[in-house]
């Protein structure tokens, strides 16, 4: 780097940018003792609280709306003053609302970040100039959260959760049901399965099956029932998420209607996930020749080259002890003539997910591995 590139580069860092606070921080809090469905829900909402108090703010025109800092470091949006209208404090967007907002206004929030807080805020308000139509802007405590559509119905956790309750209830499940793992933060999951029903596949080696309840506040993701297996020896779980047992519901419409589906879907996708037990015991007995040409085939389930090797590394530790420093030549080798099972690929898949903090990558690699199990045990 010449001196006058290093000049630049150290200008354009030196530049002063607006920046948004930071989301909900993700949590995975995996139980090896399962936990009641109401100690579970309580966690949630524990987070939510300590997060800060939610409410929503109706913009029924978002352009009365400016974007802007008062402490010239934090994005903030504020009300415009007109005659007989309350200004109120600035609040401070988030994260995800500031790319929220960016994909309202067009503006490529990527793009945004990197411009002076000068252009930051005069590309905005362009944006927000232009619209006048309604938006729904999500808050916790004095900070916007997310910035979604007037037609975004709020089916909020505590909602979500008190419906579910209700249908394990109905079910008879109230009291069998217990939480192995919640996740919570930008998406919610609870993941519940019946431990009274735990099938040992293999000696030793127990599997429950349940369902993930999912949700999110934020517009990420709808509401979803996926029928789900659970590996107690090691807390791995898979999803069955292209079951046609597996519900999903956008957040719009009346949320009634989500009630009467939650009814019909927890039981369906309970029955289907006792299913995939028998799968789990005819991959047991699913025998692969070169352990190195099962974990490379995972490429056709979508996976990439960094996650086929953290499989690998994975499936190699499952038999013997390497130190973290091993090649992934070395690792390669000592699977290549190496038999194993379509168990043990699953298992490494799904060993992989447990320690991925992204819940949205955690959970699609659990769905990875039971596509890797549906395919070899069909």
């Amino acid at each position: 780097m010449t001196a006058a590139t290093a000049a630049a580069a150290e200008t354009y860092r030196s530049v002063p940018r607006l920046a948004p606070r930071s989301d909900q921080p993700e949590r995975w809090v995996a139980h090896r003792d399962p936990v009641p469905f109401d100690d579970a829900a309580d966690t949630v909402v524990s987070a939510h609280l300590e997060d800060g108090r939610r409410h929503d703010i109706v913009a029924n025109r978002l352009d009365t709306f400016a974007f802007g800092s008062t402490d010239q470091r934090t994005m903030q949006l504020v009300r415009v003053p007109f005659a007989g209208r309350e200004v109120g404090e600035p609040m401070p967007l988030r994260d995800l609302a500031f790319s929220q907002l960016c994909a309202r206004v067009g503006a490529p929030a990527s793009y945004v970040r990197g411009l002076p807080s000068k252009l930051q805020i005069a590309n905005m308000n362009w944006g927000l100039a232009r619209q006048d139509g309604p938006a729904l802007l999500r808050m916790a405590g004095s900070e916007i959260r997310a910035v979604l559509s007037d037609r975004y119905a709020a089916l909020d956790d505590p909602m979500l959760l008190e419906m579910v309750a209700d249908t394990l209830d109905r079910l008879g499940y109230r009291e069998d049901a217990m939480v192995r793992s919640v996740a919570t933060g930008p998406h919610t999951v609870m993941r519940i399965t019946l431990p009274g029903e735990g099938t040992p596949v293999k000696v030793g080696d127990v599997v429950e099956h349940g369902i993930d309840i999912a949700n999110s506040e934020l517009g990420l993701r709808s509401v979803q029932v996926t029928p789900i297996t659970y590996r107690l020896v090691c807390l791995n779980g898979m999803r069955s998420w292209k079951s046609e047992a597996a519900m999903r519901m956008r957040h719009i419409g009346d949320p009634d209607r989500l009630r009467e589906q939650l009814r019909d879907a927890i039981p369906v996708a309970f029955a289907e996930a006792r299913g995939e037990i028998d799968r789990w015991r005819r991959a047991v007995d699913t025998l692969m020749d070169s352990a190195l040409e099962e974990v490379e085939s995972l490429r056709g389930f979508g996976l990439g080259n960094a996650e086929v090797q953290m499989v690998a590394r994975t499936l190699v530790d499952e038999h013997e002890a390497l130190p973290r420093e091993t090649g992934v030549e070395s690792i390669r080798s000592l699977l290549r003539d190496t038999p194993t099972t379509a168990f043990d690929v699953a298992n490494a898949i799904t060993a992989t997910a447990r320690d991925r903090a992204n819940t949205s990558y955690r959970l699609g690699l659990e769905e990875v591995g039971h596509r890797y199990l549906v395919s070899r045990t069909a």
